[in-house]
């Protein structure tokens, strides 16, 4: 799992910087996949304030499975991501030594910002990865294998395909709640922006005829 915390205020530029390198970083294949953040552009740099880059969020993770002790809790650091690895090992430590122990059935992940002045925003990825190995080692395995048939490894090549496009469709539907984020906070500026404009004209339509009912008394023409 990789979270991201971002404040509240933060531009929707710097949002999808920061979005498109969590993709990068949860994608499969990719060079910088489960590796630290690469070093924030200057553009983006600029558009950060200078205390809150890499600064205490107040904003903090719990992950644990239910009615089990807590898997991790700690605090974020703006825009700094926090990996957490092996779950699913982590969450069976203790267990073995019992008898007939259930496997976990899922994972709870909270959120609690102390923050009471702002909000926040976190961004996130969940990347799956097999008991085995990863999928280089995997693959490795299965052609060196002698007996490895042409139908094998067009059903492998599929699996890969299958995956690739999984990873493109979260990618994408993160962006479409990036995008309708935006075109949410676009709508209630305009709707702000519209009732400004009725509140100005009819405080002009008010200032106009006040100003000429008092230019007709004035010559005597009321």
């Amino acid at each position: 799992m990789v979270f991201i915390a971002l404040p509240e205020h933060t531009e929707d530029e710097v949002e999808e910087w920061f979005s498109d390198q969590l993709h990068e970083m949860t994608r499969k294949g990719s060079a910088n996949f489960m590796k630290a953040l690469p070093e924030v552009s200057k553009e983006i740099h600029a558009k950060i304030e200078e205390e809150e880059m890499n600064g205490r969020s107040n904003v903090y993770l719990k992950i644990q499975v239910p009615k089990r002790p807590v898997l991790r809790h700690q605090m974020f650091m703006w825009y700094a991501p926090v990996v957490v690895m092996n779950v699913v090992k982590a969450s069976q430590r203790g267990q073995n030594k019992k008898k007939n122990a259930q496997p976990p059935g899922g994972y709870s992940t909270c959120f609690e910002n102390k923050n009471s002045d702002h909000g926040v925003r976190v961004l996130f990825d969940v990347v799956l990865m097999s008991d085995e190995g990863t999928d280089d080692e995997l693959q490795n395995k299965i052609i060196k294998k002698e007996h490895l048939t042409p139908l094998e490894q067009n059903f492998q090549e599929g699996i890969k395909a299958a995956n690739t496009i999984l990873n493109e469709m979260k990618y994408m539907e993160r962006r479409e709640a990036r995008m309708r984020h935006t075109a949410e906070s676009t709508n209630a500026k305009i709707r702000l922006f519209s009732y400004v404009s009725v509140i100005v004209l009819l405080g002009v339509t008010w200032l106009q005829r006040t100003y000429l009912r008092s230019y007709f008394k004035k010559k005597k023409l009321m």
